[in-house]
């Protein structure tokens, strides 16, 4: 592999830092990792020594010989190792699939995952078409979720970009506790009528916790 971007990891981390991690190509991130992390100071983004490992997907497959090789010291390579498998770990997380069908239970406990354990409050957007597959998903609001703070008019303006058929809002509860608020029944009443009004229908609103959700349409709150 020939290095089309041939920087200094110190040039590398301002780039994270202006536009974020996501910018560094999987090289990249390997010679940052291997430098900066775990100190092998030979390495660095301008080294032939790493163009043989150009894909973060053949970090799982190293000998214990690749490994040293790169990190010179047995205890980084057991670090190493442990961070692959938290990557590993991480990836095998359910997710919301575009274009797949779900169900309000189907999605409430793919998003206990996903947001239950969040210590701050957000809002998920799930737009859905006819078929009840996802189109698009977005968190539209964040932090304390009442009635001053969460619009409709901002969830249906998402909504007819993607020109959806139906959506389904879910919220978590940092305490864990799901059984709904005064203001989570407010809201639900307020989607309800606006969705009449607008012509995209209002399938279900879902608070989620770390362990367990809650279905306002499975509890015939919404009908």
């Amino acid at each position: 592999m020939t290095l089309i971007n041939k920087l200094t990891v110190q040039e590398l981390i301002k780039r994270v830092q202006k536009f974020g991690a996501e910018s560094l190509s999987d090289h990249e991130v390997l010679a940052v990792i291997f430098r900066e992390v775990f100190g092998n100071k030979k390495i660095n983004p301008k080294t032939a020594e790493l163009d043989e490992y150009s894909d973060l997907r053949q970090l799982k497959y190293f000998s214990d010989e690749e490994w040293k090789c790169l990190l010179k010291s047995k205890e980084n390579v057991a670090y190493a190792k442990v961070l692959c498998e938290f990557a590993q770990r991480l990836e095998r997380r359910p997710k919301l699939t575009l274009g797949k069908i779900y169900s309000s239970q189907g999605i409430g406990e793919q998003m206990i995952d996903e947001i239950g354990m969040f210590e701050q409050e957000v809002l998920v957007v799930i737009l859905l078409d006819t078929k009840n597959q996802v189109l698009a998903r977005k968190i539209i609001f964040k932090g304390t979720l009442d009635a001053a703070t969460v619009h409709p008019r901002e969830i249906f303006k998402f909504a007819f970009r993607y020109s959806a058929a139906c959506l389904i809002i879910v919220h978590n509860h940092p305490s864990g506790v799901t059984t709904p608020s005064e203001n989570d029944l407010k809201l639900t009443k307020r989607m309800e009528h606006s969705s009449k009004i607008l012509g995209v229908a209002f399938l279900d609103h879902i608070i989620v916790g770390s362990t367990s959700y809650f279905s306002m349409r499975e509890e015939k709150i919404i009908h």
